[in-house]
């Protein structure tokens, strides 16, 4: 998964499972945390132009970025 695609995919998936969710179950908040370690992870992984590129294609904003990382943080304490 270290890759622009593997990312891609992880990421559209998890994104597409989470609108199905109600924002107050705790399946909710799990996944938010699990987009969270997938957000880190390419930061980690991926050079900055292929993680704006993975943002924008995927339509996630900076905002929604830092709330997944915040609450894989928060899911961590």
């Amino acid at each position: 998964m270290r890759t622009f695609d593997g990312f891609m995919v992880v990421l559209a998936e998890s994104l597409f499972e989470i609108k199905r969710l109600s924002v107050a179950s705790p399946a909710y908040q799990e996944k938010e945390r699990e987009l969270g370690r997938y957000c880190y992870e390419a930061e980690e992984y991926l050079p900055a132009t292929e993680l704006r590129l993975l943002k924008g294609r995927l339509g996630i904003t900076e905002r929604a970025w830092r709330r997944y990382k915040d609450a894989c943080i928060a899911g961590e304490a």
